[in-house]
């Protein structure tokens, strides 16, 4: 364009920027941020909502885990009655089927969905045991202590430095 000749356009980038058109143009992407938030609301989503891992799920793993070995350690010679506690690492994971669809120049990967429209769980990994403290009437017998944490090491594949063994009050 020559100096004497302006573009006569309603959307030009140099009227937009002017300081009078400011307040227009806040206006005007204020009003498309808007409607494109309303439109997103309205358009149904394909996700696949994970199922919420409840607590109780959990607690219920490490109490049949604390039961179990404290029923096995009470039959170990001198140990007498046991208090067993776990700490566990994480919660359960759950890892979904999925559908792949490959073509010459991409793939597309796809959870499997049940008729009720939940994803299809391929595995659950259950939590990991990261401690455990037994507390027994043998816990300051040096032997006893060594054979429980070593039957501890063996069921829960823990190393010795992750395993308490204490005697319990009289």
């Amino acid at each position: 364009m020559k100096e004497g000749q302006e573009k006569t356009g309603v959307f030009t980038l140099r009227s937009l920027l002017e300081k009078q058109n400011r307040t227009k143009l806040a206006v005007v992407l204020g009003a498309a941020a808007m409607i494109l938030l309303l439109l997103s609301e309205l358009l149904p989503t394909n996700a696949v909502k994970a199922p919420v891992l409840a607590t109780a799920d959990e607690t219920a793993y490490r109490e049949q885990l604390e039961k179990q070995l404290q029923e096995l350690i009470e039959q170990i010679d001198g140990a007498g009655t046991t208090t067993v506690m776990i700490t566990l690492e994480s919660g359960e994971e759950t890892v979904y089927a999925t559908d792949t669809q490959s073509g010459q120049t991409q793939s597309q990967e796809t959870h499997v969905l049940l008729e009720d429209g939940t994803a299809l769980a391929q595995t659950i990994y259950l939590p990991q045991v990261c401690g455990a403290a037994v507390v027994c009437d043998g816990g300051g017998d040096i032997r006893v202590a060594a054979q429980i944490t070593e039957l501890v090491r063996a069921l829960l594949d823990l190393s010795a430095n992750r395993i308490v063994v204490a005697q319990r009050r009289s």
